[in-house]
């Protein structure tokens, strides 16, 4: 497995823009939502991050406090323009969240992992902002992982009780844990 480079990533979503974005990956990435809400619905008390948050098509299914994070400028400049007033955007990298411990109580992490350098790092980060007793959906594209692979960089994050649930007909492995 090959290490994505961040900057090119980023300058990558961000010539790609929020619109064309949505026209390619719409339907896939509403098919990957609608199974994480299956698992995880949000109540509506709970406070939500989106890590990678891209052009917000997660975020504007919720109607609790909900906060996206991406790193990408245009693809949040996209996001705004349809939010609801519960949601905040935060320009920042996953690898370095930009919040305190323990503040999360779901946190979605939907076709972030294959773009990020240090995978074990950015699931730490996920697990450190995340509340004990918290839940936990990410999703690690079957091109760039295999199951065993995404489940050792889970175990090796520090995750206790997670399952990985499969694909839901996406082209995803999706895991699912609980912040122990």
């Amino acid at each position: 497995m090959s290490l994505p480079n961040k900057q090119c990533v980023k300058e990558n979503y961000d010539e790609l823009g929020g619109k064309l974005y949505n026209v390619r990956y719409i339907q896939e990435q509403n098919s990957k939502y609608d199974a994480a809400l299956v698992l995880t619905l949000p109540k509506d008390e709970e406070i939500i991050l989106d890590d990678g948050c891209g052009t917000g098509l997660l975020l504007k299914r919720l109607d609790t406090t909900s906060v996206g994070l991406d790193l990408t400028p245009a693809l949040l400049r996209e996001a705004k323009k349809s939010l609801k007033a519960k949601c905040h955007l935060v320009l920042g990298d996953a690898e370095h969240l930009p919040f305190r411990d323990s503040i999360f109580d779901v946190v979605y992490a939907v076709t972030l992992l294959q773009n990020i350098p240090d995978l074990l790092g950015c699931l730490k980060e996920i697990k450190r902002i995340s509340k004990t007793g918290g839940r936990i959906l990410s999703t690690a594209l079957k091109t760039a992982f295999t199951i065993e692979v995404f489940d050792r960089f889970l175990e090796n994050a520090g995750f206790i009780k997670y399952d990985i649930i499969g694909d839901a007909g996406t082209n995803d492995w999706i895991a699912y844990a609980d912040n122990l």
